[in-house]
């Protein structure tokens, strides 16, 4: 009895897995095949160490080989499921039993390792998802800060063309002002060497205006004088008096005409020195906003 299932043991263990699966067994088998053998290793022991029964040992002998001349004729023939080796397997009803009850338990946590990597893997392919989604929100975000900065450069560059136009024409208009200035101090300075002649020109008038003023006195003088001779000789000399006396008047008349010509020459040369003084106060004032727009513009 015991020969016989170390015999079929060691044919379990050499037995190949089934060639519809691809050269892979299934855990059944694999428990199964493993716990023959080590019942089989358990059974061969008791047998071995029994010494004493030739004819089981010549069993053990005799069927390995007998079971490996077959294996090299028939190769591959030998292909079963779990539970026909088990079936085909010498052991008691209780350990099959327990062969099963271990299989089923390693089939459990088999599929509790399943169940816990489906979960993982949700786990993850739900992580994944939420990591796309926000890696295309930051792409989003990142393609919305390009487009806002083109969007700035572009404006920059707008408000610097802007900028640069505003400052062409504030370099013309100051280059405008500038020669306005330019010819405006030139007319000042004009208009200054005119009231320098002016100027000349009245003390000019005001020496003459002395002189006649110094002649009218020396020919008033010269009149008392006269009128002193002629008062001497009125009775000689009433028609020279008359004649002296008409003279004198209708010199007189002139000089005073003359007089009054300069008069009024001076008044009006007065005036346009007021005009002239007036127009150089708002000249002044002229440049003096321009200078002062000047500075604000720089």
């Amino acid at each position: 009895m015991h020969a016989s299932c170390v015999c079929v043991c060691v044919c379990v263990c050499k037995v190949k897995p089934r060639a519809d699966r691809g050269g892979l067994a299934t855990d059944e088998e694999k428990l199964a095949s493993s716990s023959a053998v080590k019942d089989g290793n358990r059974q061969a022991c008791i047998l071995t160490s029994r010494v004493e029964e030739p004819d089981c040992v010549s069993m053990v002998r005799d069927e390995p080989c007998k079971r490996n001349n077959n294996k090299n004729q028939e190769g591959s023939e030998v292909q079963k499921t779990g539970s026909q080796v088990l079936d085909s397997i010498c052991i008691s009803e209780t350990e099959k039993q327990a062969v099963l009850t271990l299989i089923r338990d390693e089939i459990i946590t088999k599929e509790v390792q399943a169940n816990d990597w489906k979960r993982k893997y949700e786990e993850g392919r739900q992580e994944v998802s939420e990591m796309r989604k926000i890696v295309s929100e930051y792409e989003k975000t990142i393609a919305q800060m390009i487009e806002d900065e083109q969007r700035c450069n572009t404006g920059a560059q707008k408000s610097l063309q802007a900028v640069t136009e505003e400052k062409d024409a504030a370099l013309n208009d100051l280059n405008s002002v500038e020669r306005s200035l330019s010819d405006m101090f030139r007319r000042y300075e004009n208009m200054k060497s005119t009231l320098d002649g002016f100027k000349k020109n009245e003390d000019v008038l005001k020496n003459c205006a002395q002189e006649y003023l110094a002649r009218v006195k020396q020919e008033e003088q010269r009149y008392q004088t006269l009128k002193l001779h002629a008062e001497e000789k009125l009775d000689k000399a009433n028609k020279e008096i008359a004649q002296v006396r008409s003279k004198a008047s209708s010199e007189n008349m002139a000089l005073m005409a003359t007089l009054r010509k300069e008069q009024m020459r001076i008044d009006s040369l007065e005036t346009g020195l007021l005009q002239k003084n007036q127009e150089i106060e708002e000249l002044t004032k002229i440049c003096d906003e321009l200078i002062a727009k000047m500075g604000t513009v720089d």
